[in-house]
């Protein structure tokens, strides 16, 4: 099970935290650009990497930080959400920052804030119509105060600077135009991963609006590479990378030759090499060669800065090792098998349709259990449809964070599909359902967030003597499974 936040009370940044967290998200980068004044721009010390998308930004960006650490590189990891811990979100070669470490920067973090608020108090305390002892910015507007993930960008900024890394990748939280990590005024390089509906009320209704978003990460110049997107998304960025003279990269299926793919990994060929991942999936096949791509860019920029490319530790040997030995969790991860258990992060249709497209490959004849939780503003109905026409039986709860939807709303939902769901107290009620149910050829799929990672209790499936003894009793609606032919509606 996952270490709670706070777990440890004798640290003070739980209780910074909290007390962040009640600011919300705000928009914009006026704000953590003050904070970073105060803290001497620690981003501008770095070599960053910046990417922005939808789905596929941590994976493709798993893929690259192991190969650069293959290649003899110390690279920083900034990213959210977290399944393990909460101080995995700064990361160095894959280790998350100590708890004695991030109480230290979260007390900076403090000082910076407190140093800001006093600095724009004072110059603004004679302005007409303003109040004694009420801060603000220039022009007379009140200050706004840093979000939690403001101070968070900023402090991975600091810690990333302090501790000297060669590469810091630097994930964006939503969009990318008014993101707080597009402070970044000269990354080394950008990434677009896949785009899709997601955050709707905030970055449009279309694929076009929400690829203008993220395509502000773009800057002058900047290489910028872009995952397989649909066309209208890719006109989009290419309209931006030309505006910004940014030479622009994007990938395609016939870019690379896929050989195998497989429940616990793929083999594909790129380039003439061999490349073999053990996250599963055709899509994660598009995100390692994106993370190649990028890598080859990488070395290209060294070459040029003099660093010849055969000496710059990123060459074919370090791709294919990196690559082989990337792990990251709550992507169509296996946690078990007979029975099979995956868990996968899914929380848009396109994820789910990906998630739908992998189980339809490989598990078309067997019985496939759902244990589902999702938050309420997201559009679950068109992650069921995806879904659900593979399914046997739903397990749903509602997550433990105050955007969770109801497990019996999402139930509700499920039954209107015609399968059999059943609401639960939490994702571990759920899944005790499903592994007591459970056959040894079935497949059981944990999915709709990551949000609710971090209460999964691991012994549920790491013993499984129920799973071998459960009774024969099929669930499916309307079919046995062995005669369901239906696919995932794609």
């Amino acid at each position: 099970m996952r270490k709670k936040l706070g777990e440890n009370m004798k640290y003070h940044y739980y209780e910074v935290i909290e007390k962040l967290k009640k600011r919300g998200s705000s928009p914009g980068l006026e704000t953590v650009r003050g904070l970073l004044d105060v803290l001497g721009h620690p981003e501008e010390r770095l070599r960053i990497v910046h990417i922005a998308g939808t789905n596929g930004k941590g994976s493709v960006f798993a893929f690259l930080a192991s190969m650069l650490k293959e290649g003899g590189y110390r690279v920083g990891r900034y990213i959210s959400p977290t399944i393990h811990s909460y101080e995995e979100r700064f990361q160095i070669d894959g280790k998350e920052i100590s708890p004695d470490k991030l109480e230290m920067y979260f007390s900076r973090m403090e000082r910076a804030m407190a140093q800001m608020e006093n600095a724009q108090t004072e110059k603004n305390h004679e302005m007409p119509g303003q109040q004694p002892g009420q801060p603000s910015v220039s022009g007379g507007q009140p200050l706004r105060l840093p979000t939690l993930f403001e101070v968070e960008t900023a402090l991975a900024f600091l810690y990333f600077a302090e501790e000297g890394v060669d590469f810091a990748l630097i994930e964006t939280g939503m969009g990318g135009t008014c993101d707080a990590t597009n402070v970044i005024e000269h990354p080394m390089l950008t990434v677009i991963s896949s785009i899709s509906y997601d955050h709707k009320a905030f970055l449009g209704d279309t694929l076009p609006e929400i690829a203008g978003q993220k395509a502000g990460i773009i800057k002058e110049q900047v290489p910028v590479v872009v995952s397989e997107n649909v066309p209208e998304v890719c006109r989009v960025l290419e309209e931006k990378a030309r505006e910004k003279h940014a030479e622009c990269t994007f990938i395609k299926e016939a870019d690379y030759r896929v050989e195998t793919e497989a429940v616990n990994g793929s083999t594909f060929i790129w380039k003439k090499h061999r490349f073999t991942i053990s996250l599963p999936g055709r899509h994660q096949i598009s995100n390692a060669v994106t993370a190649l791509t990028a890598a080859e860019k990488l070395s290209g920029i060294l070459s040029k800065a003099g660093q010849p490319q055969e000496n710059s530790g990123i060459g074919w040997s370090a791709m294919q090792q990196g690559l082989a030995g990337t792990r990251w969790p709550g992507r169509l991860e296996l946690l078990h098998e007979k029975p099979y258990i995956f868990r996968d992060g899914a929380h848009n249709p396109d994820g789910a349709r990906k998630l739908g497209q992998f189980l339809e490959k490989h598990f078309t004849n067997q019985k496939i259990i759902y244990i589902m939780g999702v938050l309420k503003d997201k559009e679950y109905e068109k992650m069921l449809a995806e879904l659900l026409p593979l399914a046997a039986q739903v397990y749903t709860f509602r997550p433990d964070n105050e955007r969770g939807l109801s497990g019996e709303v999402l139930a509700g939902c499920a039954r209107t599909f015609g399968v059999k769901a059943e609401s639960c107290d939490n994702v571990n009620a759920a899944m005790e359902r499903a592994v007591k149910q459970a056959k040894k050829e079935d497949v059981l799929v944990i999915c709709g967030s990551l949000s609710f990672m971090e209460e999964m209790d691991d012994s549920l499936w790491q013993d499984l003597p129920a799973a071998e003894n459960a009774e024969n009793e099929q669930t499916a609606s309307g079919a046995d499974n062995e005669e369901r032919t239906d696919n995932s509606g794609n």
